[in-house]
């Protein structure tokens, strides 16, 4: 999957779409708010529910996030789509490295499956905003979001094709109430964390 969009990217959305800078913050972090308060969350129910079907839903959501994201007429419809685009990934990311783990036997080629996961999001990070810079300079800002959308549903197949369906066999019942609480008390430490800095408005002057 691409990466968010770069700075300069969200410029050109800003000037496409309006809004203010406020708007442009929360294209960012309303995807990290999401995805850093249901991501242990997505690792529980994954355990219980199947790796490979949760893994699979979290693509689908991503990947409908993203051509919702591509389609906003407005600065909040693109920051409530990122911010279920942000809960697609936090179930991707949750569940990637355990079926990664059950695909090879431990020992030296587990150890190698895992430093190419690890050398993959590393490469990601680096050629992201080179890669979203020439698709919204070639295409458009929406196409950092629309290339999304094939490349969800080839992984859907492919998870589906190549992967076997796995669960934690000692996984007790699913505790929601405590599954909604603790997330729900993530979200609002990261928002803490996130905008607790913003800066008041100044008085108007007279």
């Amino acid at each position: 999957m691409i990466r968010e969009p770069d700075k300069a990217s969200l410029r050109i959305v800003q000037a496409d779409l309006g809004g203010s800078f406020t708007d442009l913050q929360w294209v960012i972090d309303a995807y990290a708010l999401s995805l850093a308060a249901l991501v242990l969350t997505a690792g529980s129910l994954a355990d219980r529910l199947g790796r490979r079907r949760v893994f699979a839903i979290g693509l689908a959501i991503f990947s409908i996030a993203s051509l919702l994201c591509a389609l906003a007429p407005d600065p909040t419809f693109l920051n409530l789509a990122r911010g279920l685009q942000g809960i697609g990934g936090a179930v991707m990311f949750a569940v990637s490295l355990a079926l990664v783990a059950q695909e090879f036997p431990s020992g030296a080629e587990r150890g190698m499956a895992m430093g190419i996961y690890g050398a993959t999001i590393g490469i990601a990070v680096a050629i992201g905003p080179l890669v979203g810079g020439l698709l919204t300079d070639g295409f458009g800002w929406e196409s950092v979001f629309l290339i999304n959308v094939p490349i969800g549903l080839a992984a859907i197949a492919v998870t589906y094709w190549k992967l076997a369906e796995s669960r934690d066999p000692n996984a007790t019942r699913i505790d929601w109430g405590g599954l909604v609480t603790f997330s729900s008390a993530l979200f609002l430490l990261v928002l803490g964390l996130v905008r607790g800095n913003e800066p008041e408005p100044e008085p108007a002057r007279a």
